[in-house]
């Protein structure tokens, strides 16, 4: 069965959407550059960093929705104007998150085929999600509608017929599209048309074959939760969030390795966004943050940079946020289950560390330059948190110790100290003050490693070794 059409003529609403979008043409690397409602203002192209293309793309693609213009004519008018200006065929890039050159898909038949489907898909679905809210008073009920054929998701084809409330949260992550080249729809109801039809709400959303799995951003680190069913990048309602694009280019490789570590200069765009990523691992559950940790290797790059002007900021009595607390790290997995064995269940899976205890660490460095860290030792401790040489529990003190080498110095390690659900005051969005409990690094000093290893029963090894 052929793929179901577009309507000629989209809602107004869909169109109007769309246009929105263009105010905020926004070039990325990869389709995760930018994620659910980061997306809700903006328009963006995988690979599009360099070129000026986006302005092309999205007028064409607005004005190809609002005629009804068939794919293969908007191709045909938007090919050479891409070609004319090089996005076109493989090339090599330069990954602005990680520095790495790779070569990289810009222009094809392919890939114009996924623009124009995802794009006007998801547009379509803003606009009708308008047309959801204004009708919801007469018109209360959506019934999920899928394609049944051989090309149909199994998760999509048990969804088909679902009736649910315009207003239930299953369509928060539900509305249709679900994934790459999704043909599914709702139908708006109100209660004379089930009556007629002989349909009836349904008890509840289906029961998903699977449990939500987590899908850890490649670019940023975030975590989100993507039920069974549903591709990553598409678990939101276009209309709900501002209509937000969809990714435009399939996932296809893995993430990039890391490359060497950018020297602390002014705050950069990934900088911003690595920092902003790892700030959301504070709330997700302990085990989800440290497999974002784990995998967050192409961000760690950014991360560490960004950091690092931040420490440099301090130590040089620049103006910072008063009170501000930075992300620097993940508990690991073997770490929580030592944890879990201690009978410690930690409040959140993130590593921080205050300004007030940076500024004691800066202090103590030029004061003891025997024991004391030196700034390259703290402008590296996010790759410290992430790389350690080991990490061992202090029985005693039952803080963790992560140990690494110090920077120019062999025969001492630089010991982080991290206290896990650490209470600290923090100000909060109405501006008064609360008692927050993290997992922060409290202290940092340079040592001889043996001590650590004369003495077992204070010093538990989890990761690593000693030898």
């Amino acid at each position: 069965m052929a793929s179901p059409m577009l309507p000629a003529l989209p809602p107004a609403e869909a169109v109007a959407a769309f246009r929105n979008r263009g105010k905020r043409l926004e070039p990325s690397f990869a389709w995760q550059d930018l994620w659910h409602e980061d997306h809700a203002t903006a328009f963006t192209v995988a690979k599009s960093t360099g070129f000026d293309i986006l302005k092309d793309l999205h007028q064409s693609l607005a004005d190809a929705l609002a005629n009804g213009t068939l794919e293969k004519d908007w191709r045909r008018q938007i090919t050479p104007i891409l070609q004319a200006k090089g996005w076109w065929g493989r090339q090599a890039m330069e990954d602005p998150l990680t520095g790495e050159t790779k070569m990289v898909q810009l222009g094809s038949a392919r890939r114009l085929h996924v623009i124009f489907d995802t794009n006007l898909r998801t547009a379509h679905a803003a606009g009708r999600w308008a047309q959801i809210e204004r009708s919801a008073e007469l018109a209360p009920f959506l019934r999920y509608s899928a394609v049944l054929d051989s090309r149909t998701r199994p998760e999509h084809r048990e969804w088909n017929g679902t009736v649910l409330r315009w207003d239930h949260p299953w369509w928060d992550t539900h509305f249709p599209p679900n994934g790459w080249f999704c043909r599914c729809t709702v139908t708006q109801m109100g209660e004379s048309d089930l009556a007629r039809l002989g349909l009836t709400e349904s008890d509840g959303p289906p029961a998903d074959p699977a449990p939500p799995r987590a899908y850890i951003n490649p670019r940023t680190g975030e975590v989100s939760e993507v039920p069974a069913g549903i591709d990553p990048g598409f678990a939101y309602n276009p209309g709900r969030t501002g209509s937000p694009p969809a990714p435009t280019t399939p996932p296809a490789s893995p993430s990039p390795s890391p490359a060497p570590l950018a020297a602390p200069l002014a705050e950069t765009i990934p900088g911003r966004a690595a920092r902003a990523a790892a700030a959301k691992w504070v709330d997700a559950p302990p085990a989800l943050a440290a497999a974002a940790g784990k995998d967050a290797t192409a961000m760690l790059p950014a991360l560490e940079a960004d950091f690092a002007t931040w420490v440099e900021r301090i130590a040089t009595g620049q103006a910072h946020a008063m009170g501000d607390k930075r992300v620097v790290g993940t508990l690991s997995e073997p770490v929580l289950e030592h944890l879990a064995a201690e009978q410690i269940v930690p409040e959140s899976g993130a590593i921080t560390l205050l300004d007030r205890d940076l500024t004691h660490f800066i202090r103590r460095l030029k004061k003891d330059l025997g024991k004391a860290p030196d700034l390259a030792d703290l402008e590296g401790i996010p790759s410290s948190i992430a790389n350690p040489q080991v990490v061992i529990w202090d029985a005693d003190q039952r803080n963790l110790l992560y140990v690494t080498a110090a920077a120019g110095d062999e025969d001492r390690t630089l010991k982080l100290v991290v206290a896990v659900n650490h209470a600290i005051k923090q100000r909060q969005a109405d501006g008064k003050r609360a008692i927050v409990q993290t997992n922060a690094v409290i202290h940092a000093s340079r040592m001889d490693a043996q001590i650590l290893s004369q003495d077992r029963r204070r010093y538990i090894l989890i990761e690593g070794s000693l030898e």
